[in-house]
């Protein structure tokens, strides 16, 4: 009889689950150890879409939604620095610190979120890398913008905010504060630079910076918080009758694997598509589960 193996945090909808479902999915292990016995579940019919299945899709379309505004974003300032050159009566290129920054941070916001499109379509990695790389890279352009048009004293400081608040919402609790650190961080950095820099015309204003700073931690903890409620009032709009949602979710999760091998025609590289997960973690649920 083979020895339960220690499992990790399942992704999906289990993930959003309290810390309580890993001890529930040991004891699930060892109980089909002791019975050597698939436990029975409800028949699934072909190309059904599970909750754990549609839930993972919301939050790769939320992902595309998102570098939408990033392509907005990029043009405008494109257009911004483009324009003066082609009319004399504009002059918002002549009021930048660093002209050629400012372009050149443009442009990579639209790479970046070309890139970021074509990375969420094909799924190439997880959700959760996607979105930590798509959000840091975020906070480096908007410090590089900041920098080219004033430092702390630019209206473009507001960009800092709008990564932040845009990643507390889709990202939890740990890696939103990260996120807001890393603003306040950059922030700090770029406003030292600017305020000790030889022939700079900025003034420092280190109380406005702290209470930035201050703000950003304010606004990632409230909003993160705000968002893992609703994620986990949601879930609750799932559970059936008298069911726990630990066993609810332990139950959903296999039959949207089932269902997903189904619709695939037993294709499990697709079927990680599908689930919007990698397919070694696909397959590795599939052991678990003991799902064929």
């Amino acid at each position: 009889m083979a020895k339960p193996q220690k499992k990790p945090n399942p992704a999906g909808l289990i993930a959003i689950a309290n810390p309580s479902l890993a001890k529930k999915l040991n004891e699930d292990d060892e109980e089909r150890a002791k019975s050597n016995k698939e436990p029975t579940t409800p028949k699934v019919k072909p190309k059904k879409t599970a909750p754990t299945a549609t839930f993972d899709q919301d939050r790769w379309h939320a992902v595309l939604a998102l570098n939408v505004l990033r392509y907005g974003l990029a043009l405008f300032l494109i257009a911004m620095s483009a324009l003066p050159s082609v009319f004399d009566e504009f002059h918002a290129k002549n009021n930048l610190i660093h002209p050629l920054m400012f372009q050149a941070s443009s442009f990579a916001l639209l790479l970046s979120a070309i890139s970021f499109t074509i990375l969420t379509t094909r799924r190439i990695f997880e959700l959760k890398q996607i979105l930590i790389s798509q959000f840091s890279f975020d906070i480096f352009l908007a410090g590089c913008l900041v920098h080219a048009t004033g430092s702390i004293q630019s209206n473009f400081t507001l960009l800092f905010f709008v990564v932040v608040t845009t990643g507390s919402v889709v990202l939890r609790r740990k890696p939103a504060l990260a996120l807001a650190s890393g603003a306040t961080i950059t922030l700090f950095y770029e406003h030292v630079y600017s305020a000790l820099q030889e022939g700079t015309l900025i003034n420092s204003k280190f109380d406005t910076l702290a209470l930035y700073c201050i703000l950003l931690m304010l606004v990632a903890w409230g909003i993160s918080y705000i968002a893992s409620r609703l994620r986990y009032a949601e879930l609750n709009a799932y559970v059936l009758g008298n069911e726990s949602i630990e066993e609810y979710l332990v139950r959903e999760e296999k039959l949207a694997l089932k269902s997903a091998l189904d619709s695939t025609d037993g294709n499990k590289t697709e079927a990680a598509k599908l689930l919007g997960m990698t397919f070694r973690s696909f397959r590795y649920k599939l052991t678990k589960y003991d799902i064929t």
